[in-house]
């Protein structure tokens, strides 16, 4: 390696602008505006320069991933001068941001394409961060987003870091109204504390129009600034809009009396990458009314938002089935957002009826004496036991058919009655999907609550100690990552093929027999039974088989993690068999019945537990991934048609939409622009945890007949083990939430919001994020432990995590925004917290 240069780390102070080929727009706009006066913290720049020559260093150019990029080797020069740069910004710790090259320009403005990382401390952590901001000009979408726009593939990323701000309040500011345009008016908005809680929208924005001297405050309960201040901001606002000459979109944080510039860009309109935004106002109906974020954590896309009404239909049925206490459960957009209701029979909320009418209602009331007797029925034929059965025996087979067929169907491209025809089928099979997955979730919630109430009531147990009865027995969960095992072990013993996964990054290609014959088919055939599902619950993100860089990144892992599914599987038996023995010995003095009632419902639960998690690769991830191939397939023909833009914007059209577009070749470009721009104004102002008043805790069921209050306990009992609890609060180095998963682990925190992030991962790492899909299973060999915002202690998260036999805290509801990508921390599955370590 070359030695490093003085060009390699440069000071903030000392760029200009001609320096932003190597510092990058981001950094040289700073440094030129604190040379003007603005209050621009200090800081230094790693250089494009250093980038260019740590990456010729690295070995032949056979093109860069994000993988690869970070985990570039610093030389000890290089990380030296870092290293005395930060000690002059006294010791961190430091907020590191990318700064592109081509960012901010007239072509393309890569806002949010590049990586910040905030809290970082000095040492190994900032080298860390340096990389991981390399690696993001290295991603897939940053790829696909440059091309589009006719720009190398790679962004040219330099680094900025300056140390952290302790803001009270931060925000963005607008000198030129997004929404009118209107030049005469600055929007400011705030969040309380760091800024990239507005940008990553975990908490909705304090929101601010100014107009010369006077500011009025947009939202109705904001609190992170009052008007006083937001003038400020706006004035600052507009000073570097005359400075720069241009209308701007600055970044800024209040730290005590302390108002600081943190980021500065034009507003262009024409160059802007997302759409002006178009307000969508929040409506709320009557009731109350909560954030579904365990399955939405952002909204939902025109397309699935669609697809998922199929929802409203089988969850109506399911509570007719059971004789369930509810009208529905209403999932309903409000504000762009997803939001749940529980809606009780005739569809008002109202006060609970004392308990002395309990009984008239039950004889008198229509509805409630429907339900009252379908209850009673579901009791006396065990209408639990018959849909699990049916699950197992006819609506699996069936639906795992037809989804075959579907995938098998390649429908012509030329023939746009057959397009839509082919779309049609998939959104059917979804729907289809959808009524066996409530159908059967009724069905769970019965027979596991039957067993969790036998062992409180018998054995004294929590949820922890009875879910123990069924470790090892979510086979669907592990099948993945054992077949994945297979080609692990083939690779182990194979050079070339150990060469190929070793180097597989975001964006490579999957193995051809050039590579290896027999792992190349292995390959293929693995992402076919196991790639061909959604990554997410949404139809806009890839299937698992369109990131075969993802699979290969999951065998590296394995090999080095020396994953052995036979010792998991023989831990998992061993953890079920001691906890049975462990109930049958405590239960033997007891009473004949007692040991009966407890043997009745540890088998009925064994049974239904499987189905748990096997009816998400049936009914919803296959299916929904059916949907998205049928889906592009259209897309496809209506860019080549000029209809829009690209084949992803038809998830920005409902699939009726797309279907009548495909058959009448209309053009679709002004929907799917106001859309996108209504996305952009969503995404900007996320909606607050509920609306309306809280209607309190459930009604007392003692009064009911007994199979109705069983039912209804029953079902309230599993939706709250699946959605979670209101989070606990913890203090600074403490993060609480649900023992989801038993033991302790201490690793570093590897911080992600989805499939993007996953390259970032690294074996042994503590998995931070919003949530997981089931198809995320396959990542669980690679990691130590697992750290969620949201769910409960049968969430997806928390059955995989326990199959795993991976210590896990779930629903801790700030997890992703108060925990540092680096940070060293200690999960506690077993007291459900997650503790700092070491920053």
């Amino acid at each position: 390696m070359s030695a490093s240069t003085s060009r390699d780390v440069l000071m903030l102070a000392g760029l200009k602008a001609p320096d932003a080929g190597a510092a990058g727009r981001k950094a040289t706009t700073l440094a030129v505006l604190r040379r003007a006066g603005f209050d621009v913290p200090d800081g230094f720049v790693v250089t494009t320069d250093a980038l260019d020559r740590v990456v010729r260093a690295a070995g032949p150019d056979t093109g860069l991933t994000a993988a690869g990029a970070a985990e570039l080797d610093l030389d000890e020069e290089l990380a030296a001068r870092i290293l005395a740069a930060a000690e002059r910004l006294d010791g961190g710790p430091y907020a590191v941001r990318s700064s592109g090259v081509d960012e901010d320009g007239t072509q393309a403005s890569h806002a949010g394409q590049y990586r910040t990382l905030l809290g970082v401390p000095g040492g190994a952590a900032l080298l860390r961060a340096i990389r991981h901001c390399w690696a993001s000009g290295y991603t897939e979408h940053v790829a696909a987003y440059r091309t589009s726009r006719g720009l190398p593939a790679a962004g040219r990323v330099a680094v900025l870091v300056q140390p952290m701000v302790p803001a009270d309040a931060a925000g963005v500011a607008f000198t030129k109204n997004p929404v009118s345009g209107d030049e005469r008016e600055t929007i400011v908005n705030a969040v309380e504390g760091l800024g990239d809680r507005l940008v990553d929208g975990a908490v909705a924005a304090d929101e601010w129009v100014v107009r010369d001297a006077a500011a009025q405050r947009l939202t109705s309960d904001g609190s992170a600034i009052d008007r006083y201040s937001a003038l400020r901001v706006a004035a600052l606002a507009r000073r570097v809009a005359e400075h720069q000459g241009s209308p701007q979109d600055i970044e800024w944080a209040l730290a005590g009396d302390r108002l600081v510039l943190l980021q500065a860009r034009p507003i262009v309109t024409a160059a802007m990458d997302v759409p002006v935004p178009v307000p969508v106002p929040a409506e709320p109906p009557p009731g109350y009314w909560t954030r579904e974020a365990s399955h939405a954590p952002l909204p939902w896309t025109p397309f699935t938002r669609e697809l998922l009404t199929a929802r409203a239909p089988a969850i109506a049925a399911m509570c007719a089935d059971f004789g369930f206490l509810l009208e529905r459960v209403d999932l309903r957009d409000i504000g762009g957002w997803e939001y749940v209701r529980l809606v009780p029979l005739g569809g008002r909320d109202r006060r609970p009826p004392p308990d002395l009418l309990v009984g008239l209602l039950a004889r008198l009331v229509p509805a409630v004496r429907r339900r009252v007797r379908a209850c009673v029925d579901a009791y006396r034929t065990d209408l639990p036991a018959r849909h699990i059965t049916a699950w197992y025996d006819q609506w699996q087979p069936a639906l795992k058919n037809r989804t075959s067929l579907l995938l098998a169907a390649e429908p012509s491209t030329d023939d746009p009655d057959q397009l839509a025809q082919h779309l049609d089928d998939a959104v059917a099979l979804f729907a289809a999907g959808i009524m066996a997955h409530f159908r059967v979730h009724g069905a769970i919630a019965l027979m596991l609550s039957e067993l969790a109430e036998a062992c409180r009531d018998l054995l004294g147990w929590d949820d922890g100690q009875t879910l123990r009865l069924l470790s090892g027995l979510s086979a669907r969960s592990t099948e993945p990552a054992h077949r994945l095992a297979v080609l692990a072990a083939l690779a182990r013993e194979r050079p070339a093929v150990r060469a190929f996964v070793a180097g597989a990054g975001p964006g490579g290609p999957a193995p051809t027999a050039a590579v290896d014959e027999e792992f190349a088919a292995g390959f293929a055939d693995y992402q076919r039974t196991f790639g061909r599902r959604a990554l997410r619950y949404e139809a806009a993100d890839p299937n698992l088989d369109e990131l075969p860089w993802l699979t290969l990144k999951l065998i590296r892992d394995q090999l080095t993690q020396g994953y052995d599914p036979q010792a998991e599987a023989a831990d998992l038996d061993a953890v079920r068999t001691s906890a049975e023995q462990a109930a049958r010995d405590l239960l033997a003095t007891r009473s004949t019945d007692d040991r009966e009632r407890f043997d009745r419902a540890l088998s009925r639960a064994r049974r239904a537990y499987p189905a748990r998690e096997d009816k998400e690769f049936f009914t919803y991830s296959g299916p929904l991934a059916v949907v998205r191939r049928a889906a592009l397939a259209v897309g496809r023909r209506l860019a080549a048609a000029g209809q829009i833009a690209a084949p992803g914007d038809v998830f920005f059209l409902e699939p009726p939409e797309a279907g009548d577009a495909v058959r009448a070749g209309t053009d679709q470009h002004q929907r799917v622009a106001r859309r996108k721009a209504e996305r952009a104004w969503v995404l900007a102002h996320p909606g607050p945890p509920s609306y309306g008043p809280d209607p309190g805790p459930p009604p007392s069921m003692d009064r009911w007949p007994r199979e109705v209050a069983a039912a209804n306990t029953a079902l309230l009992w599993y939706l709250d083990r699946i959605l979670g609890a209101a989070p606990v609060p913890g203090r600074p180095g403490l993060v609480c939430g649900l023992a989801a998963g038993p033991g302790r682990y201490t690793g570093p925190a590897r911080v992600i919001a989805g499939e993007d992030d996953f390259h970032l991962i690294r074996p042994g790492d503590v998995l931070v994020c919003p949530t997981t899909a089931p198809v995320w299973s396959v990542l669980f060999p690679s990691i130590g432990a697992l750290v969620t915002d949201t769910g409960g202690t049968l969430s997806h998260p928390a059955i995989i995590a326990r199959e795993y036999r991976i210590p896990a805290v779930v629903g801790t509801g700030c997890a992703t925004r108060t925990l540092r990508d680096g940070q060293l921390i200690t999960v506690d599955g077993d007291a459900g917290t997650v503790a700092v370590v070491a920053s």
